[in-house]
């Protein structure tokens, strides 16, 4: 299992909604401007993690979106690219405070995986949430 970042900016339009509505995280490049991107998208297996990111120079990393991929690229879903069947189990806001001491030049990129232990550990604590309050809301329910 790896954790992956995914951007979900196309020029000026926010695609975040489009992506969980969707049930999908697509990259936005032609795979002939983004070779290497597209190579990356292939290595996600079913099972990974993947959040929506965005890190606007000089600014925090915000995660907008958690889920788990659920199978195999999708090669264009309506407009948005090739990507991936996202299962989307946590979406809000949260931002991410990273050491200063740590470089990480990687948070521009249109996807990339995830190395920073801060950050994997913030993923896996909104995804333990969201699974562990739908897991709550189903007992009080079978209780009731």
């Amino acid at each position: 299992m790896a954790i992956y970042g995914i951007g979900a900016y196309y020029t000026d339009t926010d695609v975040s909604a489009e992506f969980v509505n969707g049930r999908v995280a697509c990259v936005g490049w032609p795979r002939e401007d983004a070779p290497a991107i597209h190579r990356l998208l292939e290595h996600i297996k079913t099972g990974d993690i993947i959040y929506i990111k965005a890190h606007p120079p000089g600014r925090s990393l915000t995660v907008k979106a958690v889920g788990i991929v659920e199978r195999e690229p999708v090669e264009d879903f309506t407009g948005l690219g090739r990507g991936l069947h996202v299962r989307w189990l946590w979406s809000g806001l949260e931002t991410l405070q990273e050491s200063t001491r740590e470089k990480y030049n990687v948070r521009a990129n249109t996807l990339y995986e995830e190395f920073s232990g801060v950050v994997q550990t913030r993923i896996l604590a909104l995804l333990f949430s969201a699974l562990g309050g739908a897991e709550c809301q189903q007992s009080q329910r079978l209780q009731g």
